[in-house]
């Protein structure tokens, strides 16, 4: 579970280029069994994840220059609109990487993970902590910010989903205000998605958020 937090850690919404294979391999660590259906090759998933991250819908956790975790944000329009991997359906930009082939399954596999945010809400499109990192409550960090940018765009939930097979990040959510909306079963593709059920979960924005003077 998450423990105290770091002084010295900077939370700041925007990816530097400086982070970003940082942030591929994060997200890698996190994430890449649920990519492994739309790019099955890890070298090629995290140079496809690289060129597709969205700076500026990434909001991050860092200590100078090492990156400790990351959560991209989405909204129906601005100012997050397409979340963390961009909302184009256009493979021409991943063909020297992936072949058309490749391209075409991978944009459509990505795409399949669109969760089409609503107008109240921001989406926390994917959250990532470094394993390095565990236990400094940085997670803690990001979803706090995250739930005062909501407020300070005029949101009144942050959303996201959690997989039945991480009951602890789930468990972690509820602590922090968060409380389960919707259990959407995944049983009849759970030999290639490696999960059973996603869980919808949201914390209203009125109140100040666990985490957060």
């Amino acid at each position: 579970c998450e423990g105290m937090s770091e002084p010295d850690v900077v939370i700041e919404l925007g990816l530097s280029r400086e982070l970003r294979d940082q942030a591929v391999a994060i997200y890698e660590e996190a994430f890449g069994d649920k990519m492994r259906m739309a790019v099955r090759d890890q070298q090629k998933r995290m140079a496809y994840v690289g060129r597709a991250l969205v700076a500026d819908n990434t909001l991050v956790a860092r200590r100078g220059d090492e990156l400790l975790g990351a959560a991209g944000l989405s909204s129906k329009g601005a100012p997050f609109a397409g979340g963390t991997l961009g909302s184009s359906w256009d493979p021409r930009r991943y063909r020297d990487l992936l072949g058309w082939p490749g391209a075409l399954w991978a944009v459509w596999g990505s795409r399949l993970a669109d969760h089409a945010p609503q107008a109240d809400e921001i989406y926390v499109d994917g959250i990532a902590v470094a394993g390095r990192a565990r236990g400094l409550g940085v997670g803690t960090q990001l979803l706090a910010e995250i739930s005062h940018i909501a407020r300070a765009h005029g949101k009144r939930f942050v959303r996201l989903d959690v997989i039945d097979t991480n009951p602890r990040a789930q468990a972690h959510y509820e602590r922090v205000g968060f409380r389960v909306t919707k259990v959407q079963s995944f049983r009849w593709k759970q030999r290639w998605v490696g999960f059973g059920a996603m869980i919808s979960m949201e914390q209203p924005v009125g109140a100040t958020p666990a985490g957060r003077e």
